[in-house]
């Protein structure tokens, strides 16, 4: 992975810090909806994205901080790729890209209903 300055690897915390807030609200939803919510893909998906995030950053570095204020999973998701936009410049490395499109599909399914 590239070298990433102190405020890199803030940003992508915080991204963390939002996509695991974003499952936890959609992992409420599918417990909800009984055993075969369709909610609990869209959570294992998000799930999914927050560990391909944590992974792009060293064993190391903290992910603790404040809880992401929201309860609207597709806002949060919205968030996060805001923080991916600003690490994706010119030539974003390959993984920092997949993830981007892994969170813009997720953001795709929460607004298109396809979650429900």
């Amino acid at each position: 992975m590239q070298q990433w300055d102190t405020e890199d690897v803030e940003t992508v915390a915080g991204m963390i810090r939002l996509l695991r807030r974003a499952a936890e609200l959609s992992w409420n939803q599918a417990d909800a909806g009984g055993p075969r919510s369709p909610h609990q893909l869209f959570a294992v998906g998000i799930d999914a994205a927050a560990d391909e995030a944590a992974n792009l950053l060293p064993r190391r570095v903290r992910l603790d901080g404040p809880t992401p204020v929201g309860e609207n999973p597709a806002e949060l998701l919205g968030s996060a790729e805001q923080l991916l936009r600003r690490l994706c410049t010119a030539e974003p490395p390959s993984s920092l890209r997949a993830l981007h499109s892994r969170v813009s599909e997720l953001i795709w399914e929460a607004n298109s209903g396809a979650d429900a």
